[in-house]
């Protein structure tokens, strides 16, 4: 979003494996960690060790092809393993805990190099427009500082439909392109993603004017519509809502009171509760990985931030607030859904609405000179 904002274009080079990221990174010079059969509690400075994720390249917006020849640029990282890196990282603890099956996932997440050219940007898409007069007037520098975590939701403040479709249309992938499916991730900030979208989301709508109490499901890569009807819940419904865009591939499944459920399904919080929605980010998850590979497992996560901050800077821009929530309860989610297996998983919650402000917190200018900050 930022470089868009100065006229730049993003993309993740995701060509690159983890030993080239490693090398570029001057990251294989660390101490090495022989991880443990189970959790342990000490002193072990080793295990402060950096893990590299990817690569972005940034390119002037507009620019319809370049090449990228991986195999060329892996040996040219390769000289960097001669360089003499400079400075030594302070250790942060004096005492650790090793939670040995983290470190045993992020060794097979690896990713190895994939020798592919990357020569053609796919062009870019803008999100479809249903209620501009949603948004307050704010440019895209005072949006983004003023971009906080909610801390709790107000429990009253409501939206109207209109103003729910337009958020949920900046969170679909492909924008407003005729009539097309969503698969391909065409618009910012999703399109710098190098994956069609693989992550859907379970919503729970509470207070949302025009719009009936209950549980929806945006499909955020319609390939799986057939999928997803076919392992949810028999009963499910899986019909567009009350004047729906068109483009916008949005689905109620049940109506009904469900804020005690998405507050039992996030660890009984109340700020999943409180606000006008909140909702499960559901993975396309054991076909990705058997078919792409096991290093898509952290990209699927990365694919759920993006979509939280989407969701972040779209409340805020309506005069609302978010937060993401880390702590839910994934079985009783998938049982929720009449999601059995793991083709689809739970990885992720949100919740936006009216926020609690805290005032005993002061905010301070993030950037020297005049504040657009909150």
């Amino acid at each position: 979003m930022a470089a868009a904002g100065l006229g730049w274009d993003v993309k993740v080079l995701d060509g690159l494996g983890y030993e080239e990221l490693e090398k570029l990174t001057g990251v294989e010079n660390f101490p090495k960690f022989k991880i443990p059969s189970r959790p342990v509690k000490g002193s072990m400075p080793e295990i402060e060790f950096e893990h590299p994720d990817c690569v972005l390249l940034v390119f002037p917006s507009g620019l319809s092809e370049f090449k990228v020849a991986y195999k060329e640029l892996s040996c040219a990282i390769s000289d960097f393993s001669g360089l003499d890196w400079k400075g030594k990282p302070n250790v942060l603890s004096k005492e650790h805990i090793c939670w040995d099956i983290i470190y045993r996932t992020a060794e097979a997440a690896k990713k190895p190099l994939t020798m592919s050219n990357l020569s053609v940007v796919d062009p870019f898409q803008s999100s479809g427009t249903f209620s501009e007069s949603s948004y307050k007037d704010l440019s895209l520098r005072e949006l983004v500082r003023k971009r906080r975590s909610a801390v709790d939701m107000d429990g009253s403040t409501v939206m109207s439909k209109e103003t729910f479709y337009q958020i949920l249309l900046h969170c679909v992938p492909s924008g407003s392109h005729g009539g097309k499916k969503h698969v391909r991730q065409l618009t910012l900030p999703f399109r710098s993603l190098a994956w069609d979208s693989e992550v859907h989301a379970a919503l729970f709508v509470h207070r949302v004017v025009g719009l009936p109490k209950g549980l929806y499901f945006l499909v955020r890569n319609e390939n799986h519509l057939d999928d997803l009807k076919k392992d949810t819940r028999a009963e499910f419904k899986w019909v567009k809502p009350d004047g729906c865009p068109d483009d916008l591939p949005l689905y109620e499944l049940a109506s009904g009171d469900c804020r005690e459920l998405s507050k039992r399904l996030s660890c009984h919080q109340d700020i999943a509760s409180d606000g006008c929605f909140s909702l499960g980010m559901i993975a396309h998850f054991e076909p990705t990985l058997r078919n792409k590979g096991s290093w898509m497992y952290p990209r699927l996560f990365w694919e759920t931030g993006v979509l939280g901050q989407v969701l972040y800077l779209e409340s805020h821009a309506v005069g609302i607030s978010a937060t993401g929530i880390g702590c839910f309860f994934d079985d009783p989610v998938h049982e929720v859904l009449g999601l059995k297996g793991s083709k689809f998983q739970s990885l992720y919650h949100f919740t936006v609405g009216g926020p609690v402000v805290d005032k005993r917190i002061m905010s301070l200018p993030a950037y020297p000179g005049t504040s657009d900050d909150a």
